[in-house]
């Protein structure tokens, strides 16, 4: 179900990055891994006319909301829980199809934003310093080929991500899913001019019937091995998408499904 974005309450509206006019495929951060654990899939999610396959659950507008009070507390603006539970019902009237728990949602997101503005945000807003938050960013990888995305904050010299997750996460390494993506975000940051030398998770777990919400901060260098991992990826990427538009007949060998033979 397709609904135009100026339709939607303001939390859950989002806006495109500009691509420079010679761009024929747009790398998004957020879909690298899938790249590597479903290639196939984002294939069609990116390459095709198809609608995206994921278009969204409890998890990922618990996340959504998160994402709005981080933004807010940092940027000085009223957070009010009527006026967010209130979208909230909207979006979920627009958009049945996702089958949104909001008794769920209603319970999740003010335990677990809680710990991490109060753990986080606000001692880290505290601190001053170079500070940007969720602003888009676009960098070339090849000729036509180019990253774009919004990161959510930096600050300094690191690059940081928000992740809500109902299980306790590894609190010593970054995941390769997400590491892959902030790897991504400093790469094109590197590229427009910023100096980006760690990248950060900080986890909003969700409460169990056991153990209350917390808020758990993972952040890792960026050593030489990162930064020709992310390299070589981008680089693989953008000559994947290139031989499949100058040879179609190779799409099923690329993306590994013999669905996508022509």
């Amino acid at each position: 179900m397709s609904i135009e974005m100026d339709k939607l309450p303001p939390i859950f509206r989002y806006t495109r990055p500009e691509l420079p006019e010679d761009c024929i495929h747009a790398i998004s951060p957020s879909q690298i891994n899938n790249f590597f654990a479903v290639p196939k899939i984002w294939y069609e999610d990116n390459m095709t006319d198809n609608e995206k396959s994921f278009q969204g659950n409890t998890a990922s507008v618990t996340g959504t909301i998160a994402h709005h009070i981080y933004k807010s507390v940092t940027l000085g603006e009223e957070v009010s829980r009527k006026e967010i539970n209130e979208q909230l019902i909207e979006y979920a009237q627009l958009r049945p199809e996702l089958e949104l728990d909001i008794n769920q949602i209603m319970i999740d997101y003010p335990l677990v934003t809680g710990e991490v503005v109060n753990n986080y945000v606000i001692p880290h807003d505290k601190q001053g310093g170079v500070l940007k938050i969720e602003e888009q960013v676009v960098a070339k990888v090849m000729p036509s080929i180019y990253i774009a995305g919004s990161f959510d904050r930096l600050e300094g010299d690191c690059v940081t991500d928000y992740k809500t997750v109902g299980i306790k996460p590894n609190d010593t390494t970054i995941p390769f899913n997400y590491r892959i993506q902030l790897l991504a975000y400093a790469y094109a940051l590197r590229q427009t001019g910023h100096e980006v030398n760690r990248i950060r998770i900080v986890y909003g777990v969700k409460p169990t019937k056991t153990i209350p919400a917390r808020c758990i901060v993972v952040t890792e260098q960026i050593d030489y091995v990162a930064e020709k991992l992310i390299e070589d990826t981008l680089k693989l990427m953008g000559e994947s998408v290139l031989t499949v538009l100058e040879n179609p007949s190779l799409t099923h060998i690329i993306f590994k499904s013999m669905d996508l033979k022509q």
